[in-house]
């Protein structure tokens, strides 16, 4: 019988349980909740270590699950770090948690900041360190969208790729990255994808999903992510005012709930009125665990990124039986390639997804094949049991390290 592991999991810029959708509050936010989840259930107990937050007062006191601890350990805002404060920070977050934590036989470090803290508990616990970045600075920055990522981010996830024990890569195009552009030992990285909760995603009714969510009888697009130019959302809602001449359709805009108006006026531009924006909703954040009502609502989900380091939104409808529309980045090749009715796009541009959402339209109004595909790679408790065995290669290792090391 395998050991039952204490492991300390740290997510230092954004708490893992405040609803996800905003800057900080995705995908890796999901990620964590359900390792650390499955972790518990099968016996090992997790730490989660991150800042205390403004809008995560009330986050741990519900139930966390079984022999899971999450541990704010400061006030910290992430979003006020700057490169002369930075290394003063992640002191402070070291020391908070050395203060009164126990020693455990992994550290589990998510995004840059929390690995830079890994590195150095490493050293204070004699433990594995591993780590995710989920996104990396330099390609964000390859895109050119947006805000560029600063040279203290990018120094800090070189520092951390090249430190940790082991890193995780969703993607076996991750990989690459880091061994190309972050200089990473290929060895010490592991290609595992991210897990879906394939209980809660799955496909239901549509009539009863639309009733549930209150959405009407036209054909529904699905954007979900938050307001942020790698993410594409500009170049939806213009392909949306090239649709004009359509008026059976209605986007539907699930993010975080600083949504406001103002990109549809920019899309639509000075001279045109403002009719569209009766083709648009912006729902706001929603439960995780009420996602899959919208996916099973629409007709199909459209995914117009410039930069996705997974696509858990792609796996997620997917699972529920809903077919996308996306450009080829992160997972979404591979997982669409179960989706007989899914659409990979090179071009992004509005008139392009203007041309293939009209193509998605005349799809049969019936449910992709590709939801039961995804549970054996995908689910998580194969992704746990991937990530397990590492973590006992690395205890292993380490402890064959240390018995080497004293019998010199």
């Amino acid at each position: 019988m395998e050991q039952s592991l204490h492991i300390a999991i740290l997510s230092l810029h954004s708490c893992p349980y405040i609803v996800p959708g905003g800057r900080y509050t995705g995908g890796m936010n999901i990620y964590i909740r359900n390792l650390a989840g499955e972790l518990g259930n099968r016996g090992h107990s997790v730490d989660i270590y991150t800042c205390s937050q403004a809008n995560c007062s009330q986050c741990g006191k519900g139930d966390l699950g079984k022999n899971i601890r999450l541990m704010h350990v400061d006030n910290i805002d992430y979003n006020l770090i700057t490169q002369t404060t930075l290394e003063n920070n992640i002191e402070r977050i070291t020391d908070s948690i050395l203060l009164n934590a126990p020693r455990y036989d992994l550290i589990y470090s998510h995004y840059w900041f929390s690995g830079l803290v890994g590195a150095r508990l490493k050293g204070a616990w004699q433990a594995p360190h591993f780590t995710m970045f989920h996104t990396l600075g330099l390609l964000k920055n390859r895109v050119g969208l947006g805000e560029l990522e600063p040279a203290y981010r990018i120094a800090g996830e070189m520092s951390v790729a090249q430190s940790s024990d082991h890193i995780i890569a969703s993607t076996s195009g991750e990989k690459q990255e880091l061994v190309s552009r972050y200089k990473a030992n290929a060895g010490k990285i592991a290609v595992i994808p991210c897990g879906i909760n394939n209980g809660l995603f799955r496909p239901v009714d549509k009539q009863y999903a639309r009733g549930i969510t209150g959405l009407g009888p036209q054909k529904i697009i699905l954007f979900v992510g938050r307001q942020d130019p790698l993410k594409g959302l500009d170049n939806i809602l213009e392909a949306i005012s090239l649709l004009d001449h359509r008026g059976d359709f209605q986007l539907v805009v699930i993010g975080d709930n600083s949504l406001h108006l103002d990109p549809i006026q920019k899309a639509q531009g000075s001279q045109r009125p403002s009719t569209t924006s009766r083709n648009i909703i912006f729902i706001g954040s929603v439960p995780h665990d009420d996602m899959y009502l919208y996916y099973n609502a629409a007709d199909f989900c459209v995914i117009p990124s410039y930069y996705e380091s997974f696509s858990l939104v792609a796996m997620e409808s997917i699972a529920c039986g809903t077919p996308v529309l996306a450009t080829a980045v992160g997972e979404i090749s591979d997982l669409s390639a179960v989706c007989g009715s899914c659409r990979i796009i090179e071009d992004n541009s509005p008139p392009s997804l203007a041309r293939h959402m009209e193509a998605m339209f005349d799809l049969k109004d019936q449910k992709s094949t590709g939801s039961s595909n995804l549970s054996d790679n995908y689910s998580w408790s194969s992704v746990t049991d991937r990530l397990l065995r590492e973590f006992y290669q690395a205890i292993e290792l380490q402890r064959c390290i240390k018995e080497a090391a004293l019998h010199h």
